[in-house]
């Protein structure tokens, strides 16, 4: 008798033991889940911590994100400032250029470097006269920068989850030398922007849409044709449009930097950055699943190649991570006819351009010129498999 209550313990114990994990491992599931479908527009940056300041220099403690080359900004609480080269280190500490310091910085205060260097509208940024204007959209109007330029060709500039406008600065005067009037849109739970039926991102599946109605909207006030510019998510949201938009026929080239091009992937991989085993992104995908029921296959752009037949120069940064770099090698060998690859050292997410903005540039000028997107005749996608090389440059 005995003998038997205590296996009937066991037997409760265990059940009760198996029933905490299972719902431990949902809870934890769903908290990662909304990383990414809950819109989080939460100040982000890399804390990076400032021993002293001067008129043009600043002093870092060494850390990974303070050694990193190139330009940032760097923000704190009611202030903005630019980060500019190193210009000397030790095994303790980092000096750096600074400039148009907006605030009162000094050491001690909480600070983060961003990727987006250039904060305001085009003209407080980067000096370009610009009119906000209205997209319409199926959700109502969703706030834009559309920066004015000779060319009927029309660069549209997509960002990514939870960020900003503001990342288009960086490529705004780029384009514009180019002859392209660019558009820099916002989508459905950006700050500003109507919000979603449900509130959630949903990966890009619905976004696109947003994008869409930016693309009928530059053809409807003079595009012959459309330069999509997408980072990270923004890239979702492109490969999503050219999959499933009557629009994708005026799209005459891609530009794409840390896309995300495959979303199983990119749970993998994140969860192996903490130092979990891949697998564990699978209870999140079926969290994923619960909440917006998305169509994995759509959103792994592998899975519809034939819809990328079209000039694409692609960046992405080696030290990504966010997304994985393997999977733009993936999809630059897929179609080494038509994608220029550019992998870039010490890049981290979206900081392709940051570690080296003359190189960035360069590439991408090149690119318009080459491929003539600015010309009424699109010219044919070039023979051959393009990787880019720093050597040759």
């Amino acid at each position: 008798m005995r003998a038997r209550l205590r296996r009937h313990k066991w037997l409760i114990g265990g059940v009760a033991a198996l029933f905490f994990a299972l719902a431990a491992g949902a809870a934890i599931s769903w908290h990662f889940s909304s990383q990414v479908v809950v819109p989080d527009h939460s100040p982000w940056a890399e804390d990076v911590e400032v021993e002293s300041v001067s008129a043009d220099r600043i002093v870092f403690s060494r850390s990974e994100a303070t050694t990193r080359p190139g330009y940032y900004g760097l923000v704190w609480e009611a202030g903005h400032a630019v980060v500019g080269p190193i210009v000397g280190e030790d095994d303790d500490s980092v000096t750096r250029r600074l400039s148009d310091v907006s605030g009162y910085l000094v050491p001690g205060l909480d600070t983060g470097f961003d990727s987006n260097v250039y904060s305001g509208d085009p003209l407080e940024a980067r000096g370009l006269q610009f009119r906000a204007v209205e997209v319409p959209d199926e959700l109502g109007p969703m706030p834009a920068w559309l920066i004015p330029a000779a060319g009927d060709t029309w660069g549209i500039v997509v960002h990514g989850i939870n960020g900003d406008r503001q990342i288009g600065h960086r490529l705004s005067p780029i384009l514009h030398r180019a002859g392209l009037p660019s558009l820099t849109i916002s989508y459905r739970d950006d700050l500003g922007a109507p919000s979603g039926p449900d509130g959630l991102h949903h990966q890009g599946q619905t976004e696109w849409r947003d994008l869409e109605a930016a693309a009928r909207y530059a053809l409807a006030h003079g595009a012959s044709s459309l330069v999509l510019i997408g980072y990270s998510m923004g890239g979702a949201l492109i490969t999503q449009f050219m999959e499933k938009s009557p629009l994708s026929s005026r799209v005459s080239a891609l530009v794409l930097d840390a896309p995300a091009l495959n979303w199983k992937a990119i749970l993998e991989f994140n969860a192996e950055q903490m130092n979990l085993p891949g697998f564990f992104a699978l209870p999140v995908e079926w969290a994923i699943d619960a909440r917006i029921n998305p169509d994995w296959n759509s959103l792994n752009a592998l899975n519809h190649p034939e819809d990328f037949h079209l000039p694409t120069l692609l960046f992405h940064g080696e030290e990504d991570k966010v997304i994985p770099i393997e999977t733009s090698e993936e999809f630059a060998a897929e179609l080494p006819n038509s994608v220029t690859y550019y992998p870039v050292p010490k890049a981290g997410h979206t900081q392709s351009w940051n570690v080296n903005p003359s190189l960035y540039e360069r590439r991408l000028e090149r690119f318009l010129r080459d491929e003539e997107i600015t010309q009424e005749s699109q010219s044919a996608v070039r023979d051959g498999a393009r990787r880019g090389s720093e050597a040759s440059e």
